[in-house]
């Protein structure tokens, strides 16, 4: 099956996602960006397409990976992807994958929404040599609950950021990964037995996280600094400390919160910033979630 866009119908959005934005639509798209903009990875809800019952959809930007999520459930989806030739039922929960440089051509009901995330190829192409996996193939409206269900945990971080948002969505991003490549079925995945990190090495590694408190803190940062590959990297760190670096990065970043309530009068959107929040209104929703109450009655209880 071939299917051609006329020139003349060709729309984009502009939300400001570079590979979203990429994408050629029949008819003019509605979309919300939901990354921040200086996020490595794109994260879009697609809210259907402006025209007829049906739309079609082509192009897709060389230098980023494509995960799709069906949020409805009504109508087919056909065409290609690469050399995948679709013609599938849409299900709610369905995911498809997209490589770089991978050439698309999508009918769809103009009406479908979808969850969309986008990462640079370049990522999925280090996660693969560093398994020793092949390149990982087009998917095409399959059933895959746990990447369903970690793209839905991506969502909820970004529109609720916690204390440690960046490192929890490295996170996730990284199991998707995983997934894609099969990590688990890989015999990699048994060397973190006999991998550990040394008292000097966390040692280190706690350092680096308490200096850049009020900055963005990557997994591949942390394991750069143990000295180990990412993948094993979370695994020994819980082994060492009991706790995941998401976890121990978010009650650091909390304990700097509430000490600069108790000891500074900081506006609070300075507060904020000094936390690894972009906005304060993001970090009094991730304090509020944390201990209870907003940050401004926090301060004043402690000041009574």
């Amino acid at each position: 099956m071939n299917i051609h866009l006329p020139a003349t119908a060709a729309f984009r959005a502009e939300t400001g996602a570079i590979a979203y934005d990429s994408i050629s639509f029949s008819g003019k798209p509605k979309a919300q960006r939901l990354s921040q903009p200086q996020s490595r990875i794109e994260v879009i809800r697609h809210a259907g397409v402006v025209g007829p019952f049906t739309a079609t959809a082509s192009g897709h930007h060389a230098d980023y990976d494509a995960l799709m999520l069906n949020l409805t459930s009504s109508g087919r989806m056909r065409g290609r992807i690469g050399d995948t030739k679709i013609d599938k039922t849409l299900q709610r929960g369905h995911v498809s994958f997209v490589p770089g440089q991978c050439p698309v051509v999508l009918e769809f009901p103009a009406n479908h929404h979808a969850l969309g995330l986008f990462m640079p190829s370049s990522e999925m192409r280090h996660m693969t040599a560093e398994l020793g996996a092949n390149p990982v193939g087009p998917i095409a409206s399959e059933r895959q609950e746990r990447l369903a269900q970690i793209m839905a945990m991506i969502e909820t971080e970004i529109r609720a950021p916690g204390f440690a948002a960046d490192l929890m969505i490295d996170g996730l991003v990284r199991a998707i990964g995983a997934i894609l490549v099969r990590h688990e079925s890989l015999p990699l995945v048994d060397d973190s037995s006999r991998i550990h990190l040394s008292p000097v090495r966390l040692a280190r590694v706690i350092d680096f996280i308490e200096s850049r408190l009020d900055e963005e803190i990557s997994l591949a940062d942390m394991a750069t600094v143990a000295g180990l590959s990412a993948f094993h990297f979370s695994r020994v760190f819980k082994m060492a400390t009991g706790e995941t670096p998401y976890h121990f990065l978010g009650s650091r970043r909390l304990g700097r919160a509430r000490s600069l309530l108790l000891n500074s009068e900081l506006p609070l959107a300075e507060l904020a910033l000094s936390c690894g929040f972009a906005s304060q209104s993001h970090f009094t929703a991730a304090f509020t979630k944390a201990m209870g109450m907003p940050p401004g009655r926090y301060r004043k209880q402690i000041a009574d």
